[in-house]
């Protein structure tokens, strides 16, 4: 999941708000991140588009008064020697116009960039309440007595195929054993190998893991204790199971 300052800083780089040094740190981090990357992109085509439709505004008349006053008094000649009118005039009328055309545009970029940012939350809300309707949270219970005060929660991401799992007051186990997290698939003979999960003197873990190899449809997770570095195929015994 992107933070909100992630969030705010591709926005300013969509807008081309950041400062050089800001844009290649941010850039750099769009290199390593692809979540981060395709989102930015997503970020790009919506503010493109609404550019696009974006009706074109005016100053308020406030604003244009505003501008017009303020060139109007530094345009108030001292007193000195008449010059012809259409030197004293021009320079003046084209300043005007163009503090009119900043404003406007200034304007139009103050709006756009609401907008654009208002649509760009929206989209955010809407795709992470979507992928939170996909994600499986399940709780794995004891299947051994002398493991009965030791639990699991499982959190898996089926969109990303990846998950996390954390152990609680589980004993470590034996020299030359650790604990390895199964995904059970009905597509596959054997449980899906989701990696090993090392716990600490306290017996706890929490280890991101992604399958070795894609899963659709989860039956269930289990733990078990395996071999030292973890096995192709479950072999020890299975100490928490999904309920």
């Amino acid at each position: 999941m992107i933070d909100e300052q992630h969030q705010d800083l591709a926005s300013e780089y969509v807008l081309d708000a950041l400062d050089p040094s800001a844009a290649r740190a941010f850039e750099a981090e769009l290199a390593a991140d692809p979540e981060l990357r395709a989102f930015t992109g997503e970020l790009r085509e919506a503010a493109a588009a609404l550019a696009h439709n974006a009706p074109q505004h005016l100053p308020s008349p406030e604003l244009r008064e505003r501008v017009m006053s303020a060139i109007r008094a530094e345009a108030t000649p001292a007193k000195t020697p008449a010059q012809p009118a259409g030197r004293n005039l021009l320079p003046w009328a084209i300043a005007a116009g163009f503090a009119l055309t900043t404003a406007a545009l200034w304007y139009e970029r103050d709006l756009w960039r609401g907008e654009t940012l208002a649509l760009r939350q929206e989209s955010f809300e809407l795709r992470n309440r979507d992928a939170f309707a996909k994600v499986r949270i399940a709780t794995l219970t004891a299947q051994i007595e002398s493991f009965a005060k030791g639990s699991a929660v499982v959190v898996w991401d089926p969109e990303r195929q990846r998950g996390v799992v954390k152990l609680t007051k589980l004993p470590r186990p034996e020299g030359g054993k650790d604990y390895q997290l199964w995904v059970i698939d009905p597509k596959y003979p054997q449980p899906v190998n989701g990696g090993i999960v090392p716990v600490d003197e306290d017996g706890y873990a929490r280890v991101s893991f992604a399958p070795d190899q894609p899963v659709k449809k989860i039956d269930n997770f289990a733990i078990s204790i395996e071999p030292a570095g973890g096995v192709p195929k479950a072999t020890g015994p299975i100490v928490l199971l999904g309920n």
